[in-house]
């Protein structure tokens, strides 16, 4: 019986190169380096981009894993009495 393939881990310059390119590509930061400047340091980036970025992390990790997600996990907002809404994590 064939043994189970395992996953190549990345090295520590893949994975930077892997966190600076999901930062480009979905939250327009051209380098994840600090630069000692607030305007440089700090950035303004849409909940979707975010939420992109995430996705996008969370994938590579699986990939990396040699794995893919079973059931897709989905976000809904039930109304909660009192205070507003609550989120809720369905699968």
């Amino acid at each position: 019986m064939a043994k189970p393939k395992q996953p190549t881990a990345l090295s520590p310059d893949e994975i930077e190169l892997l966190l600076e390119s999901i930062a480009l590509d979905h939250l327009f930061i051209e380098t994840l380096q600090t630069r000692h400047r607030d305007s440089l340091d700090f950035h303004d980036v849409s909940v979707w981009g975010v939420k992109s970025a995430l996705q996008a992390a969370f994938d590579a990790g699986l990939r990396a894993a040699g794995g893919s997600p079973k059931q897709a996990v989905h976000r809904t907002r039930k109304a909660h009495p009192g205070n507003g809404s609550t989120a809720v994590l369905q699968a």
